[in-house]
């Protein structure tokens, strides 16, 4: 009985990611998460127009780091949460969780998102590499 909670809340909460992330702009949280992801996709616009004048980034080089660490953990975690959730589109017809999984991975969005976090890691792997240039695909 509690292993059937625990998949039962398990399974809600899932449904309830993909209907925030993929859901009606109607609802709240919906509509806040939209909000939210396109401000930050505008800042991080600006903050690499910004960051692209010498003066500016010799001054304020720090914050817009963590800005970016901010900014790629917050599309990280955006990336993570769609790829997972995403199994619930299909689940009602009974096909397998990875269908709809795929499907987003593959999608011209999935495939962007993937692209605008790729640079940080890539720079994780290549230290003083400069990616910057990449990082518009945000």
């Amino acid at each position: 009985m509690n292993n059937s909670l625990e998949v039962s809340t398990y399974h809600r909460v899932k449904q309830r990611t993909f209907a925030i992330l993929e859901g009606d702009v109607a609802e709240p949280a919906s509509r806040f998460c939209e909000i939210f992801i396109a401000s930050l996709v505008i800042l991080n616009v600006l903050a690499i127009i910004l960051e692209s004048v010498p003066e500016i980034h010799g001054v304020a080089g720090t914050y817009f780091h963590i800005f970016d660490l901010f900014s790629v953990g917050v599309f990280s975690l955006e990336y993570i949460l769609r790829i997972w959730s995403y199994s619930e589109k299909y689940i009602e017809t009974g096909d397998s969780p990875w269908k709809g999984r795929k499907e987003y991975i593959f999608s011209f969005y999935g495939l962007v998102d993937f692209l605008s976090t790729v640079p940080f890691y890539l720079q994780l792997l290549m230290p003083g590499t400069d990616l910057r240039v990449l990082r518009m695909f945000r």
